[in-house]
């Protein structure tokens, strides 16, 4: 797979944005505590970006598609320096009056991650080869974790020498050469799409509701697709609910040792990247019911208490699982979906992510005020459900007629192809 120029091109493009995302979550939250001495400013900034993901989703798609994924990924990264670059002048401002202009600013880079994301879907499922188009997904996770835990470390050791504010400066330096490193790569298909400008951009801002009327009523009557969208969730509710519950578990298990934190959510990326190893045997779509429900497991096992062994056991577990579902349905949109409605496809899956999250993490936060138990006891109920989702779409979800479309899993009654491989 490293011998494909897009797929090496993206991965270390992928690398060096989320070094700078890891050091961008935690000085940006050091920095607001410092500021406003609590930490409901920095919880205002993610509600913010949630609302503002929202708003933005639907127009990204059709954006998306009518033009360059390319162009549009490395103007986002762009777009990303620009804005963080903006925060630390308004942090320079003295006192707290500067507050609310460095939160609304930060709101906005819901907009830059959210289209970026979509691109990178579209960017993929165009040029990447798609004998090796698993393997590329799986390693999306494993570049995200390992960027974001090398930047969370080099944090560390920048705020030695100085403050957060001059600790983003490297996530501006990470955001712009993301976006130099994916504007020189080499596409090995073009795309059907009009050149940038802002008569193209108008056009596709006007035609949103026509292009998502024409895409719903495409694959109304596929409805497996639209239970994968939903299942899309799970995954990321199981990661975000392990990392608000692991506070309170440590702090029960270990009296809130801070590496004790750091060593269990090390452990899910650790069984992340365990995972990338076995796609080719792992992901398949018969056995997506088994990764959802082995998350849940994890959670219940975790609920259940025991010698320490069993958290990381838990949580290595689900890291594991947490990248094959992921995997799996990530691939199998991106082949599902025609040439023209990729980026539309990207946001109904964001979307899905976000409503989801949206929905169930107040629920486990709320059974956690209760203790860990009852919150890990929570978490392993939806995944539970997600996994009864898996099942219906490993029974359900069945290959394309249509000339000329992509290959996708092989339907119930037949053995199931491996995502990626001929079926």
């Amino acid at each position: 797979m490293f011998r494909d120029p897009v797929a090496r091109t993206m991965l270390g493009a992928i690398s060096l944005s989320s070094v700078g995302v890891g050091i961008h979550t935690l000085a940006m939250g050091q920095l607001l505590y410092e500021r406003t001495g609590s930490a409901a400013a920095f919880a205002l900034v993610l509600t913010l970006q949630g609302v503002v993901a929202f708003c933005v989703l639907p127009l990204c798609g059709p954006l998306v598609d009518a033009v360059s994924s390319k162009r549009v990924y490395a103007l986002c990264g762009i777009g990303r320096a620009a804005t963080v670059l903006l925060i630390i002048g308004l942090a320079r401002l003295p006192g707290t009056s500067a507050v609310p202009w460095v939160v609304a600013v930060a709101a906005l880079l819901a907009v830059f991650d959210n289209i970026e994301r979509s691109a990178l879907f579209k960017l993929t499922a165009h040029h990447v080869d798609k004998t090796h188009i698993t393997r590329f997904n799986s390693l999306i996770g494993v570049a995200f974790q390992a960027g974001a835990l090398t930047g969370m470390a080099l944090l560390g050791l920048i705020l030695t020498w100085s403050g957060a504010g001059q600790a983003l400066l490297v996530d501006v330096a990470m955001s712009a050469a993301c976006a130099l490193t994916v504007s020189r790569v080499r596409l090995t298909s073009t795309e059907n799409t009009a050149p940038l400008s802002a008569r193209t951009l108008s056009t596709a801002m006007a035609g949103t509701v026509g292009e998502w009327r024409r895409m719903l009523a495409r694959y109304r009557g596929d409805k497996a697709v639209f239970v994968m969208i939903a299942l899309c969730a799970g995954d990321f509710v199981l990661a975000q609910g392990l990392s608000t519950l692991v506070v309170p578990l440590a702090d029960t298990a270990r009296g809130g040792r801070g590496w004790y934190i750091a060593a269990l959510e090390a452990t899910f990326a650790v069984g992340m990247i365990s995972a990338s190893f076995f796609t080719g045997r792992l992901v398949s779509q018969r056995l997506l019911p088994v990764w959802l429900l082995c998350q849940g497991g994890a959670a219940a096992a975790l609920a259940l208490g025991g010698p320490l062994a069993v958290h990381f056991l838990a949580f290595f577990l689900a890291g594991f699982a947490n990248l094959n579902s992921l995997t799996w349905l990530l691939t199998s949109l991106q082949q599902r979906a025609e040439d023209d409605a990729k980026g539309k496809m990207a946001s109904l899956r964001l979307l899905a992510i976000g409503l989801g999250t949206a929905v169930l993490m107040p629920v486990v936060g709320w059974f956690a005020n209760a203790g860990p138990t009852d919150g890990f006891w929570s978490l392993a109920v939806a995944m539970a459900v997600f996994a009864l989702g898996g099942v219906r779409v490993s029974r359900a979800y069945a290959p394309p007629t249509r000339t000329g479309h992509p290959a996708v899993p092989a339907a119930a009654g037949a053995e199931p192809a491996t995502v990626g491989e001929a079926p």
